[in-house]
């Protein structure tokens, strides 16, 4: 540690120790994040993303079950992510650092809704075959769409926002390199490209998840940056000449 980073008794300062532990949590809710989210949401479509969804739905209930539940880790994961991060980014534009808590909470939400979705298909499922349930398959349909578009409109491109937002304040506060802020604001902006295109319908001779890959790579090799690195503290200003001087003559 340089003496840069001490305060006048010589130990870190206060601050810098706090969010030392925040950068540690931080990084590690953004793996949990991502792991959740690949898990979670392959569990739950491996049931879900078939002709007999109903069937295999209320056949595989308990995968379906802890991908919801791993869903809903997720939606916290989020929320925590976003609610560490605001007192550390709100001294570099507090506009941007209250908008970034925003479009995570929409984040959350739209994740708690396709969780809501899963379970509601689950019960349709569980209920196949039974008087009650005739004329329930366009019910499921429309359900099956609701999900998707939750991943569509509100996810992803929030997901993609939130990072843009991130990574510029990260890169005004040079809380961290300055290279990986500017991979997470590209990255960010190629997910909001995938969305798009996606939402219009374009298509692609390449699949166009790969854009879907750097803010993911990113995120990752920002969540490691911040369990072995933390923020970089910023080095405080040299002392004027006029006090070095007064120090100097008492």
């Amino acid at each position: 540690m340089t003496t840069s980073t001490l305060s006048a008794t010589g130990r870190p300062p206060v601050e810098g120790v706090r969010h030392r532990g925040t950068a540690r949590v931080v990084g590690v809710l953004f793996i949990v994040a991502t792991v959740t989210a690949i898990i979670g949401g392959g569990l739950v479509m491996q049931s879900l993303d078939a002709p007999d969804y109903l069937v295999r739905a209320a056949a595989h209930e308990g995968q379906v079950m802890v991908g919801v539940v791993l869903e809903f880790i997720l939606a916290l994961s989020v929320i925590g992510i976003a609610a560490l991060l605001l007192p550390v980014l709100r001294p570099h534009g507090e506009g941007l650092a209250v908008g970034y808590v925003a479009v995570r909470t929409l984040e959350a939400a739209f994740i708690l809704m396709a969780t809501t979705i899963a379970l509601l298909v689950l019960a349709l499922g569980q209920d196949w075959g039974s008087a009650a349930a005739v004329g329930m398959e366009p019910v499921g349909d429309a359900l099956l769409s609701a999900r998707e578009w939750t991943y569509f409109v509100g996810t992803m491109p929030l997901f993609g926002v939130s990072a843009v937002i991130l990574s510029t304040l990260l890169y005004r506060s040079r809380l961290v390199p300055a290279w990986l802020s500017l991979w997470g604001l590209v990255g960010g902006l190629l997910l909001l490209t995938y969305a798009g295109a996606e939402l219009l319908g374009v298509e692609s001779a390449i699949p166009l998840q790969v854009l879907a890959g750097p803010i993911a790579l990113q995120e990752m090799a920002l969540a490691v940056w911040l369990i072995a690195k933390g923020f970089t503290q910023p080095t405080p200003p040299p002392p004027a000449l006029g006090s070095v001087v007064r120090r100097q003559g008492a």
